[in-house]
């Protein structure tokens, strides 16, 4: 088990099952590397923030399919207790208001 610093508070790092618990948003970044973006936004309760820094960044994707799949339409889809408006705030903050090239 690892256990690594998020926002000032340490978190193990640990195989998630994510269709059958609920993971705060700590815990989902710290093992950011090992999800599955479309299983986590189909199954967990995410912030505008982790979706446009993991769900919609490219890098974090798992495979091809996934670059036409996630996008902003599909998250707030599955997320509907985000707003497009706190979507395009969050992709603001990102590089400068540079964002990332996909999703949005």
């Amino acid at each position: 088990m690892k256990i690594i610093i998020v926002d000032g508070k340490a978190v193990c790092v640990q195989t998630l099952n994510l269709r059958k618990q609920q993971y705060d948003i700590e815990t989902l970044i710290a093992n950011v590397d090992d999800i599955n973006m479309k299983e986590c936004v189909n199954s967990q309760v995410l912030t505008a923030e982790f979706c446009v820094k993991y769900v919609l960044n490219e890098e974090y994707m798992s495979c091809i399919e996934d670059t036409y799949c996630l996008t902003y339409g599909y998250v707030l889809q599955r997320q509907p207790h985000l707003t497009k408006e706190e979507i395009f705030e969050e992709y603001k903050k990102i590089n400068n208001g540079e964002g990332y090239s996909h999703g949005i």
